[in-house]
């Protein structure tokens, strides 16, 4: 087991704003879990889209590594966001050991002109949390729940609150519609939570903005024991991209890249969440669209890759978090290209040539050589940027370890 020093405790720095939202007033079904749990969770989504695409977000891996750590101790009950009463698809995927689902059920349906309403619409569904465990610790990556009712509000009663920052909501492209919601709920999270940590240089300024100078700084990290570093790479040379496709990827020039290397392969294996993407992608001969890849399979499919690529947007359209895909990429053995968002450079792995993405053709055509096969690189992937530590670290500040 790896060992960390566990953050600081500490009480929030700056009161949530009088312009903050209440609680809403209802919320009746109980979590009503064994009493013995040992961690509540709440994801930014929930356990239906863990299983649907794996854990492969960094809430899905700290739930995986905190269930096996505190099976023994009750495990981790993880409360997922209230969806609306439609059909539900079957989930493919097993439940992470020493964990419990609760799914709540929200009796309204999600405005149907801006989805994004819902973050804020649904929190009165939160499930109410049992006197019993009122001092069970709680790890919050969904800042909406902070404007839950009060009985449903993990940030009550007299249970340590470690909120784990993912991307900086206020502002991804994605949240744009509930930018004021998403600030009232960052506020009500930072003024209570008792941790802060953030995963990358963006949000642990997104805290420091709400006042949390205290803010612990954790990157993203892998599962190295997941990926076999071997090659099955075939054909021409393959540039892969494993992760979501739309505005955080740079299109323009991701088809620069594409039409100066017209001999190579570039598989992109995600789904596509902006329809702008989609047909000039798929417009071009050399690019494969493989749509959603669950995240069991993506081990495998890292081994067809000869480079592992990172070509999002830098600045206005970063969303503030680090990028996980690096890490995996490394720990398969591929030599990583990558734009210089924030943190490309400051992760403590070998192998990866960051630059703007207007050199990446250049760059491609350095690592590839005589080609068409591009050298594995031995994994090097320090203690620290593994989930394992991570975990232990965030058991630390929840006050278990």
């Amino acid at each position: 087991m790896t060992s960390s020093a566990a953050p600081a405790s500490t009480s929030a720095s700056a009161p949530a704003p009088a312009s903050a939202s209440p609680s809403p007033a209802r919320s009746t079904r109980s979590i009503c879990p064994r009493s013995s749990t040992a961690v509540l969770a709440y994801p930014m989504h929930g356990q239906r889209k863990l299983l649907g695409e794996g854990y492969r977000t960094r809430d899905g891996h700290l739930i995986e590594w905190l269930g096996s750590r505190l099976a023994e101790q009750g495990g981790v009950t993880v409360v997922s966001r209230p969806e609306p009463p439609l059909p539900r698809r079957s989930a493919r995927g097993t439940v992470a050991a020493g964990t419990r689902s609760v799914e709540p059920r929200a009796w309204r349906v999600p405005h149907l002109r801006d989805r994004r309403r819902w973050w804020p619409d649904s929190v009165a569904s939160y499930p109410v949390v049992p006197g019993f465990l009122d001092s069970t610790p709680a790890l919050v990556w969904n800042p909406f729940v902070a404007t839950a009712p009060t009985r449903a509000d993990p940030f009550g009663g007299r249970r340590r609150v470690v909120l784990d920052l993912l991307d900086d909501w206020t502002q991804h492209y994605a949240f744009r519609s509930v930018r004021t919601q998403v600030r009232e709920a960052y506020a009500a999270a930072f003024a209570r939570a008792d941790v802060v940590t953030a995963n990358g240089a963006g949000t642990a300024e997104l805290a420091r903005r709400f006042g949390r100078d205290d803010v612990v700084l954790l990157p993203n990290g892998c599962d190295p024991e997941r990926y076999d570093p071997s090659s099955a790479a075939e054909g021409r040379t393959t540039v892969g991209y494993v992760g979501k496709i739309g505005r955080r990827l740079d299109l323009e020039g991701i088809l620069a890249t594409v039409r100066r290397h017209p001999t190579a392969h570039f598989v992109f294996a995600g789904p596509v969440l902006d329809a702008e993407y989609r047909a000039p992608l798929q417009g071009a001969a050399n690019v494969t669209l493989l749509g959603d890849v669950h995240y069991d399979d993506v081990p495998a499919l890292l081994r067809t890759f000869d480079v592992g690529w990172v070509p999002h947007h830098v600045g206005e359209r970063e969303v503030g978090g680090d990028v996980i895909k690096t890490y995996e990429y490394r720990a398969a053995g591929l030599p990583v290209l990558s734009t210089p968002v924030c943190g490309a450079s400051s992760r403590g792995l070998d192998g990866v040539v960051v630059a703007p993405l207007a050199e990446h053709a250049d760059r491609l055509a350095a690592l590839v050589g005589d080609g068409p096969r591009v050298p594995r690189l031995r994994p090097s992937i320090p203690a620290e940027a593994t989930w394992q530590h991570k975990a232990d670290v965030v058991l630390s500040a929840l006050g278990l370890r």
